[in-house]
């Protein structure tokens, strides 16, 4: 990250939230991603949580890239 300008780092950021969004667009209405979400039960625990590890992840390299620009002396 430290070889990233400022302007990557907070398109990365805007990315990253996105992704968030998205994911959690996924996770208030499954069925809109997975057709067969009623009749596979067995999947939906695991697909759940899927994303909620993938929104940590996502919520983690927000957090490194906003204090990679604090160190800078920036802010979002």
């Amino acid at each position: 990250m430290e070889n990233q300008t400022s302007a990557q780092l907070r398109k990365g950021i805007r990315s990253l939230q996105k992704e968030i969004d998205e994911h959690l667009l996924k996770i208030n209405e499954p069925w809109k991603v997975y057709a067969d979400w009623y009749e596979r039960p067995d999947k939906q625990a695991g697909r759940i949580g899927h994303w909620l590890h993938e929104i940590k992840n996502f919520n983690e390299s927000i957090q490194n890239r906003s204090e990679e620009l604090e160190k800078r002396g920036e802010k979002l």
